[in-house]
């Protein structure tokens, strides 16, 4: 009867032990995120406008067309989603170290905002209630918009820890290793290349062309049953994949009951390089930089070009849903591959305009 007893006692504490762990594992288990990558060789090609094209906004800052090497690295095929995001957000709350403060996230105590949520705006599809973070909308598998580059950032750091790569970013000062192996936003020279698909013979002024198909993109007008939405217009990453899209799938808040789309991936594979959300890149934007960009491998300036309010600011590529395509009848040329845009410009109403047409795209080195 004594040997049971201690049986009884030493089996309990062992199942005790047991659930403790297990409720430990859970709190800290690692999330499952999936997307995928493409590899893009290395290589080198001519950066710049080859088409003559001067953005009112910020004339000749595609000039002069110049060589570029970059080296081989993988590149996410579509762009960040809001699904992916919440987990991000949700890991990180529940290690303490990110808050809200008046619906904004930031890294506890700090002072740059990385995500506005839904209750700020209803641009912005995550919300933050009883101490967790939730998708509102239809949106989960679209492009995150809210986001701020250092959350961007934030997250490339937090995707490397979770796939047991090296963080590239110092958070702290916002600079990138780009020796380490870990996830990083793209340099402005990777993210062409990225862009152009292999096209260099000849070059082309869009991803995949001279001319735009409009049902291949996610731009102003193009058609898809997601613009009779509430801002943002939005469609999911990869949508337009040239296949025929079903309302009973998607659930799109458009009367169509089926969209057919074209094939808009690139030379390389990549989806929404031209449209959906402008892409935050790593560089500074320095309006004159190409003047004076090393040939191979350049990471951007130093410093940022300072804009009208007296701020410099990241670059962004690929034009969106909101202006890629034209502003009040004129091509505005955001949506061209070589175009250029500091993260001050971010719509017609520039400077104070919602981040409901910005997201970004990863990458890491081979």
């Amino acid at each position: 009867m004594i040997f049971n007893s201690k049986l009884f006692i030493l089996y309990s504490a062992i199942l005790f032990s047991s659930i403790s762990c297990n409720k430990h594992d859970v709190d800290h288990v690692t999330p499952v995120i999936e997307f995928s990558e493409s590899l893009l060789p290395g290589g080198e090609y001519e950066m710049g406008d080859h088409f003559g094209f001067v953005d009112p906004s910020h004339p000749t800052d595609e000039l002069p067309v110049h060589l570029v090497k970059v080296n081989s690295f993988y590149v996410a095929t579509t762009e960040t989603t809001n699904s992916q995001f919440l987990e991000f957000l949700n890991y990180e709350i529940k290690q303490g170290l990110i808050e809200v403060r008046n619906n904004i996230v930031y890294v506890v105590d700090g002072t740059e905002p990385l995500y506005y949520t839904n209750k700020y705006s209803s641009y912005y599809s995550i919300d933050f209630s009883n101490g967790s973070f939730s998708i509102t909308d239809f949106r989960a598998q679209h492009p995150v918009v809210g986001v701020m580059w250092t959350g961007a950032i934030s997250y490339c750091n937090w995707l490397s820890r979770m796939k047991g790569l090296e963080e590239c970013y110092d958070l702290v000062a916002g600079n990138c290793d780009f020796a380490k192996k870990g996830y990083r936003l793209p340099t402005e020279a990777e993210w062409e290349y990225a862009a152009r698909g292999g096209h260099t013979n000849p070059y082309y002024n869009y991803p995949n062309d001279n001319t735009i198909d409009i049902k291949s993109v996610n731009l102003p007008a193009s058609g898809d049953p997601y613009e009779s939405a509430e801002y943002p217009n939005t469609t999911p990453v990869a949508f337009y994949d040239g296949s025929l899209k079903n309302k009973s799938v998607y659930n799109w808040p458009g009367n169509a009951s089926t969209y057919q789309t074209s094939d808009g991936k690139n030379g390389f594979g990549l989806y929404d390089m031209q449209g959906n959300v402008w892409e935050f890149i790593n560089d500074w934007y320095g309006q004159n930089y190409y003047n004076i960009s090393p040939s191979d491998n350049p990471t951007g300036p130093s410093a940022g070009f300072i804009m009208p309010d007296g701020k410099p600011y990241r670059g962004m590529r690929g034009g969106n849903w909101y202006n890629g395509l034209s502003t009040n009848g004129i091509n505005d040329g955001h949506s061209r591959v070589s175009n250029r845009n500091p993260s001050y410009y971010r719509g017609p109403q520039d400077p104070n305009h919602p981040y409901y047409h910005l997201g970004f795209r990863i990458v890491r080195n081979k």
